[in-house]
C-alpha cells in the first residue's frame, strides 16, 4: 500500500493566499464602483438620467444660425439628423417624437455677442378631459421659461436665451432640454409614463437678426405670422418689445406662459 505524503503548509503560502483574497475584494469593489463615463453612470447605474446621449460623432450639434429646421419627410431637419441629442426618437411623419422625462438638442455654431431667440412648434396627444401639459425650457442648464398645451393642434412659442446663459457652454452652443410632464403611474418595466412631445419645427437665430415674434418658418423659406397678425418690425413691433421684456412671446391665442398654471 502506498502511502500519500502528508501535505504541511508553510507560513509563506498564507502570502499567496492573502494575494488572491485581496484580489476578490479588488474585482468586487470594482464591481460596485465602476469607473465609467458620467452619462454612462447616470443612465444604467443611477438612474438619474432618462435618456442616453448619441455619440458626439453622430450628434455633431451642426447648426447654421438661424437656418429654420422642420423635421417632417421632404425637409431639411428629417434628413440632417445632427441636432437630435438624446430622449428624441429619429424623425418621422409627425416629427421628432419625445421618450422618458426630457428630450436634448444640441447646437453647436459660431456664437454672436447677442441674445438668442429660440423658436419651436410642437404637439402632443392631450385630449379634452386631460389636464393641461406644461413643459419646461432649459438653455445649457438654465431655466428660460415654460409653454402649455391644452389641445393636440401645434403650438409655436419662442424664448430668448441670453447671451450669459449661451457663453456658458464651453463647446460653443446651445443644449436645449424640452422637459414633459409625467402623465401615469410606473409600468410593468418601472418606468414612468410620460408625455410624448412631438418636435416638428425650430430655429436659433442672434435677436438682432429675428423675425418677429409669433412667425413660423414655412414651406419655401418664407414667414407667416402665427396668429394672422400684420407682421411688424423684429425690433420696434409691439411683440417684440413683449417678448424683450417678458422673455417669451405670445405662442398663441389659447396659452402664453403667463397663464400657466
Amino acid at each position: 500500500m502506498v502511502t500519500m505524503p502528508l501535505y504541511r503548509p508553510r507560513a509563506w503560502h498564507l502570502i499567496f493566499v492573502a494575494l488572491f483574497g485581496l484580489f476578490e475584494l479588488g474585482v468586487a469593489w470594482l464591481a460596485l464602483h465602476p469607473t465609467v463615463a458620467d452619462d454612462y453612470r447616470a443612465y444604467y447605474i443611477d438612474r438619474t438620467s432618462s435618456c442616453y446621449p448619441r455619440a458626439d460623432t453622430i450628434a455633431t450639434g451642426y447648426y447654421p444660425l438661424g437656418e429654420p429646421v422642420a423635421f417632417t419627410p421632404g425637409r431639411n431637419g428629417f434628413a440632417r439628423d445632427t441636432l437630435r441629442s438624446c430622449g428624441l426618437m429619429a424623425a418621422n411623419a409627425q416629427g421628432l417624437r419625445s421618450f422618458g422625462d426630457y428630450g436634448i438638442l444640441k447646437f453647436r455654431f459660431t456664437v454672436p455677442d447677442d441674445d438668442l431667440l429660440f423658436t419651436l412648434t410642437t404637439s402632443a396627444t392631450v385630449n379634452k378631459d386631460d389636464p393641461p401639459r406644461k413643459i419646461f425650457v432649459e438653455a445649457n442648464g438654465t431655466d428660460i421659461g415654460s409653454y402649455v398645451l391644452r389641445d393636440s393642434k401645434p403650438l409655436f412659442t419662442s424664448f430668448v436665451i441670453p447671451r450669459e446663459v449661451v457663453a456658458a457652454n464651453s463647446e460653443g452652443g446651445v443644449d436645449i432640454r424640452l422637459k414633459v410632464p409625467r402623465t401615469g403611474p410606473p409600468g410593468t418595466n418601472k418606468e414612468p409614463v410620460t408625455l410624448q412631445l412631438r418636435v416638428e419645427t425650430l430655429r436659433l437665430v442672434a435677436a438682432r437678426s429675428a423675425p418677429p415674434a409669433a412667425t413660423t418658418p414655412v414651406a419655401g423659406g418664407k414667414l407667416e405670422s402665427h396668429d394672422g397678425g400684420p407682421k411688424t418690425s423684429p425690433k420696434t413691433g409691439a411683440g417684440w418689445t413683449k417678448l424683450k421684456e417678458a422673455g417669451t412671446s405670445p405662442a398663441s391665442s389659447n396659452q402664453s406662459s403667463s397663464d400657466a398654471p
